[in-house]
């Protein structure tokens, strides 16, 4: 098996193909789509790093690295000062809609991003959260991609909901009809985070038949559907407490309060995001 070619998108920095130099399919791995996410980042470089060495070997086809916000990541910030989250923009409408002399850096961004993750087959978007969180996935509305999340070893998996279904990375692929799978990895600066990043990455090279090896048993998943999104009433609002991801909320709940109104679970509820 010959060693993978890589090779740096003249076009789009921050954009690395490793080609085996044999047809198959092409899938990305996107890292630090929000400049403070390091996980994603550490893992697409071991990644290369793997490639350049002669240590990560392709069957076939070609894999994508993506670093999704080099100008956030510059400066360790979610998306640039008085700019756009990437991750909310990617149904372009800002193209039509948004004179072009107000773009910030993320919408410069995204429209270079775009060709980049249309040509993909399936995407595998890496993220981490503000809070210590279980690792858990977030999948477009394409058939598979929920046993995708479960071949990587995700146990608990949500379809991305409402408007947000359109305008993130996975949201992308679903307009093509690819699988794609978004994944919350843990605290952003916790080592485990970028330890379960590259864990993943690498089953999910297994799964797309990029890289030899007997296919990753799906894990038993639990999935999670989105029943409400809750957003602060007002500027004052503040939380009664810490919330992790997946932490469990009984009926009732004080969520929290600005002191005129306040949120409380309805009924029994997990906490996402």
């Amino acid at each position: 098996m010959q060693e993978p070619l890589v090779v740096d998108d003249a076009s789009v920095p921050g954009v690395v193909r490793i080609s085996a130099g044999r047809a198959g399919p092409r899938v990305g791995i996107l890292g630090a789509v929000h400049g403070n996410e390091r996980c994603g980042l550490e893992a697409i470089a071991r990644l290369r790093r793997d490639a350049e060495a002669g240590e990560l070997s392709l069957a076939q086809g070609t894999l994508v690295l993506i670093h999704g916000n080099p100008a956030a990541s510059e400066h360790g910030v979610r998306f640039s000062d008085g700019g756009e989250d990437i991750n909310r923009i990617l149904d372009y409408r800002f193209v039509e809609e948004l004179p072009r002399d107000r773009w910030r850096s993320e919408h410069h961004r995204a429209v270079a991003l775009r060709p980049v993750l249309e040509e993909l087959d399936a995407l595998l978007d890496l993220h981490s959260a503000s809070e210590e969180t279980v690792p858990f996935a977030i999948v477009n509305h394409v058939p598979g991609a929920i046993d995708l999340a479960a071949r990587l070893g995700v146990r608990y998996v949500t379809r991305a909901w409402n408007e947000l279904s359109e305008r993130v990375t996975i949201g992308v692929l679903e307009r093509r009809g690819r699988p794609g799978v978004s994944v919350e990895c843990g605290q952003h600066e916790a080592d485990a985070a970028v330890d379960e990043a590259l864990r993943l990455s690498r089953r999910f090279l297994v799964a797309t038949g990029l890289v030899p090896g007997e296919m990753p048993h799906p894990v038993e998943t639990t999935l999670l559907e989105v029943e409400e999104v809750l957003k602060k009433p007002s500027a004052g609002f503040r939380f009664a407490a810490r919330l992790r991801g997946l932490d469990e909320l009984a009926a009732g709940t004080l969520i929290g309060t600005d002191g005129a109104t306040e949120l409380r679970v309805g009924e029994p509820a997990v906490a996402l995001l």
